[in-house]
């Protein structure tokens, strides 16, 4: 049966975009889902996004004392021993602001030697055949701002508004004049825009202390020390998952996780409540339907309302998601249709890049539009939907074979890979 989608508003797209970014009924479960510990974002009644919890303790962002094993000009790295035998990457593009232990090192006049002792920091952990990632810039953050060894730099949050923006860069220079910024890259991050001058300040003000506190302790301990320990799978997921704008509660039905879950957010997210969910006869999964919620996560094809459908194709290189009117039936303009099947399109394609964690190059085939103004209409509306998104979105252009390019940043596998170790796993 063909189905007809009505007309869409041109008005205002990218205020359309930003309307659907706070949800009314948003919650963020830690539970069981499909043999895997979870998190998974629910709001309006839809999955937006899913993050298995790491089943090996977290090493990302642990600081270490390591020592260079070798340099490989050739490909601008070195390897860099962390622990007996543990041998990781480290692009010494990474290293141009090393704290070297045990000798005066001057990032301006020396390089780096075979068995220099520095300071480095896992930003990857290892991933198929490829070693665990290292970086010498070793940087910390909090809800507001994330501080770095390196050249002074001040960068802001793309999505700061420009009043946010504007109001942010006078506290920051207030900071600088104080002389509190030296030498250190500072990151203000999207939460910054919600804070007072005050707050701002301080916890700009402790993470410079904790990075001072460790730069100064580092040279004296041991080599593969372990300096700084990482933040817990569950404290990593809720920083990178979702904006604590977009629910409203914590639930999980772990009674190992509850505890921890609870200190964590009295320290990081008091406005945010965590809930025990204790109903052994009746599970979290089923009381929120995760199945029937996650499902289309790992569907080649992923229906929308109006009778279009998705087919989403990853590859090795990128990922192809086209555009197909399905069931759909034309309205009063033939033009108007395509435009609203497009825009339908485009806000499940930005849930669907979040809810399988896709990343890299992605090539959209909407429906060719006849008028001029749509394809720009269709890529505001895009841009404003990549906001939404927790991980950097980039809305490149539309090519002259009207493919839409986008590029969204990686920091973990796919939600497929994540869940291809388990056995007999059939999502279709």
């Amino acid at each position: 049966m063909s189905r007809r989608i009505p007309a869409v508003n041109h008005s205002d797209l990218r205020k359309e975009a930003a309307s659907e970014w706070e949800a009314k009924d948003g919650r963020l479960l830690f539970t069981a889902f499909r043999g895997k510990d979870c998190a998974i974002l629910l709001r309006d009644g839809r999955a937006i996004a899913i993050r298995p919890l790491s089943a090996r303790r977290n090493r990302i962002g642990a600081v270490y004392v390591g020592k260079i094993k070798s340099i490989v000009r050739n490909i601008d790295a070195c390897f860099v021993e962390i622990s007996d035998g543990e041998i990781c990457f480290l692009p010494l593009s990474d290293a141009r602001f090393p704290l070297v232990c045990g000798r005066a090192f001057d990032p301006n006049r020396d390089t780096l030697r075979e068995g220099d002792e520095l300071l480095v920091q896992i930003s990857r952990e290892a991933q198929k055949t490829k070693q665990p990632r290292l970086t010498a810039h070793i940087s910390l953050s909090n809800e507001a701002a994330a501080v770095c060894l390196g050249a002074p730099h001040i960068g802001y949050s793309g999505k700061l508004s420009p009043e946010e923006k504007k109001r942010l860069s006078g506290w920051v220079e207030r900071l600088r004049q104080e002389g509190r910024l030296s030498p250190v890259d500072l990151v203000v991050r999207t939460r910054a825009g919600e804070c007072g001058e005050e707050e701002f300040a301080a916890r700009v003000t402790s993470l410079l202390t904790e990075l001072r506190t460790l730069c100064e302790t580092a040279p004296h301990r041991t080599c593969f020390s372990c300096v700084r320990e990482a933040e817990p799978s569950f404290a990593s997921v809720l920083d990178k998952l979702a904006y604590p704008w977009e629910y409203e509660e914590i639930v999980t039905d772990d009674g190992e996780l509850y505890p921890l879950l609870r200190e964590y957010c009295a320290r990081k997210l008091p406005s945010k409540g965590v809930r025990l969910y204790e109903d052994a006869a009746f599970p979290l999964s089923k009381l929120y339907s995760l199945d029937a919620r996650c499902g289309d996560a790992f569907r080649r094809v992923v229906w929308l309302k109006s009778g279009a459908y998705l087919v989403i194709e990853p590859t090795e290189a990128l990922t192809v998601i086209d555009v197909n009117s399905g069931k759909c039936e034309a309205g009063k303009g033939m033009s108007d249709s395509f435009y609203a099947i497009n825009c339908e399109a485009a806000r499940e394609v930005a849930r669907q890049l979040r809810l399988r964690n896709l990343s890299g190059m992605i090539l959209v085939d909407f429906i060719n539009m006849p008028r001029k103004e749509d394809p720009e209409r269709l890529l505001t509306l895009l841009r404003g939907l990549a906001k939404q998104d927790r991980q950097k979105v980039t809305v490149v252009d539309m090519t002259p074979l009207g493919l839409v390019e986008i590029t969204r940043k990686k920091d973990e596998p796919p939600l497929a890979e994540q869940f291809a170790d388990r056995e007999g796993a059939d999502w279709e």
